[in-house]
């Protein structure tokens, strides 16, 4: 059955990757993406889309209608950059989630996939974590991950399903690919 389904972060590193595949899934995608990197692409271009050309921070219950899911892959994406201005992490990565995640509420999106991180849990030295592990964050992009994940989980409800993905570092090909990321950084 085909979803109409919003992609924000639809232009980065993992956007770019998943929007082709969830196309030939037979989905009707649309993206949001402030397109940082729209000159660090490589390989094939970007699929056409439709864009909701808004600031994630800025984004409204209108501009979310129609939408069966939402896949919330935006933000600034690591410890170094979130350290670089942290209020501005906090902004994007805790506020601007939260206030996404109950717009799409609000229009009567049902499932809301929220893309967090493993930075939530720290430095765990030479411990095994598993999901249940306490959360450690040691820098602003964590903790703002901490945050938005714990605002956006009290918004489940009966017709609201949000879910976490919890991610390593990413690594790989993408026709956005990124230097900045560790394992890319040391393959270059």
């Amino acid at each position: 059955m085909t979803k109409r389904i919003l992609v924000t972060g639809s232009h980065g590193f993992i956007g770019a990757v998943l929007v082709p595949m969830l196309q030939q899934l037979g989905h009707e995608v649309s993206g949001l993406d402030v397109d940082y990197y729209r000159d660090a692409g490589i390989g094939e271009s970007l699929p056409s889309i439709p864009m909701v050309d808004v600031d994630l921070r800025d984004v409204g219950t209108s501009d979310l209608q129609g939408f069966d899911a939402v896949m919330h892959l935006a933000a600034l994406s690591n410890d170094p950059l979130g350290n670089l201005d942290s209020q501005l992490t906090y902004d994007i990565n805790h506020l601007a989630s939260v206030k996404l995640a109950k717009a799409a509420k609000s229009a009567g999106v049902k499932r809301f996939l929220f893309s967090s991180s493993c930075s939530m849990y720290g430095a765990a030295g030479d411990e095994l974590l598993t999901e249940s592990a306490a959360f450690n964050p040691i820098t602003p992009y964590g903790e703002s991950k901490v945050l938005a994940d714990r605002e956006i989980s009290e918004l489940a409800d009966q017709n609201f399903s949000p879910s976490f993905l919890r991610n390593a570092t990413a690594y790989g090909f993408s026709p956005r690919l990124r230097m900045d990321l560790v394992v890319n950084d040391f393959v270059a």
